[in-house]
């Protein structure tokens, strides 16, 4: 099921929508939740669920919507639209990182550790998320892709009991 909607998303990518307009239709569907649900909807008609498409999305996307609500994939939209923005980070060279804190790093922290995942993975720019954990104590967790790298007292402790119970 997923990799349908991964291919749905790199034929969105292919098609070259204008990211303001791939990022309207994400918006509006967030917005307004109830449109996937109508454009889904097995007792409306395709012409209905075109118009709606029509009236609701730019122009450039109505023929891929149309598409995706005549195949019963709308439920899926989220994971399409998240298709297409791994295919645009990868043609953009970007990864995706979260931090994990427990205090927000300032200006100077950010860039270190954006320069560690660029140069770690060799990449030429990241978009880092910054979530607040605060049962980490202190320090922080970096998350790229599956990989981890964990700097938090939190860890620290924990590798520290792991030692003492292998003696």
């Amino acid at each position: 099921m997923a990799q349908i909607a991964e291919q749905y998303g790199k034929v969105l990518y292919e098609l070259r929508i204008s990211h303001e307009d791939v990022e309207s239709v994400r918006k509006t569907l967030e917005t307004v939740p109830e449109l996937i649900k109508i454009l889904d909807n097995p007792v409306l008609s395709k012409k209905q669920k075109h118009t709606v498409v029509e009236k609701v999305f730019p122009k450039s996307v109505h023929n891929f919507l149309k598409t995706v609500s005549d195949h019963r994939r709308m439920g899926q939209i989220g994971e399409i639209l998240d298709g297409w923005s791994s295919c645009v980070r990868q043609e953009e060279n970007l990864l995706v990182a979260t931090l994990f804190c427990v205090h927000e790093p300032d200006q100077t922290q950010r860039a270190q550790i954006e320069k560690f995942v660029r140069e770690r993975f060799g990449k030429t720019g990241v978009e880092l998320t910054v979530k607040y954990q605060p049962d980490l104590i202190g320090g922080f967790v970096l998350q790229v892709g599956d990989r981890e790298f964990d700097w938090s007292l939190k860890g620290r402790i924990r590798q520290l009991q792991q030692r003492l119970i292998r003696r």
